[in-house]
């Protein structure tokens, strides 16, 4: 499925007016809610019955430069999830912020929250724990922020989760590693990142805060990849989300078929 619309996804049904009827709404606004948080008791055990995959989107309170809202790692993995889920069926979790190896210890930004790998180690260990407990039998774990500790620190956890059960699976992985051979790498709020977030949410970037000339250095801008300047795009956004949703679907798809049989 190509999303060409990400805010059919995005449906909000606490908006309709108290007078709408079922029959008066278009087609997308009738679409079913894939999020925990807005789900009924019933909304939930159907969604979980028809297809045991839950989503759990991972991020960071981060800087991401001057022009990208500082959920951007979160926030970016919550969509993604969200674009998974509407080709596969499941259950996507509230996003969660808890990232270590971030750029307040790495570069000594502000606006930022650093945790410990312990406190990720443990936060990842009762997930997989609760979600399994709750019927899941595949388990998706999105990582919208990249730093090379917290990322061991959440595979070390999925994998002895995974050596010590037969019947749940859990698939971790940065958010760029279904996409990087079509074009759509790992980087730090430089053009994809932006991109991916002027798609998902167009409103909470604003390129104008960026300098409007020069190198955009690291160290002083906290970007990290091809710049976003004249190069960030919502249509490189929905590329991106279409090719990780061609290339991830499946292979959760696969998984769940395996354990059927």
């Amino acid at each position: 499925m190509l999303i060409e619309n990400f805010a059919l996804i995005l449906e909000d049904f606490s908006q309709q007016a108290d007078n709408t009827t079922e029959e008066s709404l278009k087609p997308c606004q009738r679409r079913k809610t894939m999020k925990y948080e807005e789900m009924k008791p019933e909304d939930y055990r159907r969604a979980k019955d028809a297809a045991p995959i839950a989503y759990l989107p991972w991020g960071a309170h981060e800087w991401h430069g001057k022009h990208n809202p500082l959920g951007l790692d979160t926030l970016k993995a919550h969509g993604q999830c969200l674009a998974l889920c509407a080709e596969t069926g499941g259950v996507v979790f509230p996003p969660v912020y808890c990232g270590h190896q971030t750029m307040k210890p790495h570069a000594g930004f502000d606006c930022t929250l650093e945790f410990s790998s312990e406190c990720v180690k443990m936060m990842v260990t009762e997930y997989l724990e609760q979600l399994a407990d709750e019927g899941f039998k595949v388990i998706v774990i999105v990582m919208g922020h990249y730093g090379g500790r917290h990322v061991n620190a959440i595979l070390e956890v999925v994998s002895d989760f995974n050596e010590s059960r037969n019947d749940v699976v859990v698939w971790a992985f940065p958010d760029y590693e279904p996409t990087r051979d079509e074009g759509f790498p790992g980087e730090h709020g430089a053009c994809f990142e932006t991109s991916y977030i002027m798609w998902f949410r167009p409103e909470l970037v604003d390129l104008t805060r960026l300098p409007q000339e020069g190198e955009l250095d690291f160290a002083t801008e906290g970007i990290h990849g091809v710049d976003p300047r004249g190069n960030a795009s919502a249509k490189k956004g929905r590329d991106g989300v279409n090719v990780l949703v061609k290339n991830a679907a499946p292979r959760i798809l696969e998984m769940l078929e395996k354990l059927k049989s």
